[in-house]
């Protein structure tokens, strides 16, 4: 299973995609950090010049890297209308993607996600963010300096992972 975590936004978007694939006795293995980074956006920019630079990005990585499942993060509450309106114009453009390749979309809220990682869904930001680099053992490897966004993506494909075991 190859799976994309995306944190979308107008500005950045985070992005990464984890492989899993089962042993011989049909348990899972252990998560696999493929690839991860920011999809940069020149805020000057009108907003539909930024979404249209987010799907070309997007898709070009889908094409790459072949996901078998999408997965986003739940919106329950921003700072302000326009900005929740901005974003949610930012997850239609990754669910837009989503659709035209016939990749499954899984969608998470934020204690479910920091439940799947932490096992307390009241973590904060930065307990989620060194679980990730401890299951995908992102130390290791030669970019570890992971972002933020990146970071969100991320947790949100091992989330998928532990949720798809109880499925």
């Amino acid at each position: 299973m190859r799976i994309i975590g995306i944190d979308p936004g107008t500005v950045c978007c985070g992005y990464g995609i984890v492989e899993t694939r089962s042993r011989r006795g049909g348990s899972p293995a252990n998560p696999v950090h493929i690839i991860s980074g920011d999809i940069r956006l020149n805020r000057k920019e009108p907003l539909p010049a930024r979404l249209k630079t987010l799907y070309d990005s997007l898709k070009s990585i889908t094409e790459q890297y072949r996901p078998s499942h999408l997965c986003l993060e739940k919106i329950f509450y921003h700072k302000s209308i326009r900005s929740a309106f901005t974003l949610g114009s930012a997850r239609g453009v990754v669910l837009l993607l989503a659709a035209e390749n016939s990749i499954p979309v899984s969608e998470y809220n934020s204690t479910e996600l920091k439940m799947a990682l932490t096992g307390y869904g009241r973590a904060e930001k930065r307990q989620v963010q060194e679980m990730v680099k401890i299951i995908l053992n992102l130390d290791r490897c030669s970019d570890s300096t992971v972002s933020e966004d990146s970071t969100d993506a991320l947790a949100l494909c091992i989330c998928h992972i532990h949720s798809s075991r109880f499925k």
